[in-house]
């Protein structure tokens, strides 16, 4: 997916996703290839499906991103 795919605004807000993942992966020691990313951002989605639709495009699209 090409940046220009997403609104400004969702665009950094998925960069900070996927930032903040790879924060709380370095953190906890795990490694932070991007199948280990995809594997976090799509279990972070499955237990916010309550969440609101902005929350889930986001996550939606960072999966995309990031998928190897």
């Amino acid at each position: 997916m090409k940046r220009d795919a997403l609104s400004e605004d969702y665009y950094d807000e998925v960069c900070r996703v996927i930032g903040d993942a790879v924060i709380v992966l370095s953190e906890s020691g795990l490694n932070t290839e991007r199948e280990t990313l995809a594997s976090l951002l799509w279990q972070t989605r499955l237990r916010r499906q309550d969440s609101d639709r902005d929350e889930q495009k986001v996550l939606e699209h960072a999966i995309r991103l990031i998928k190897p």
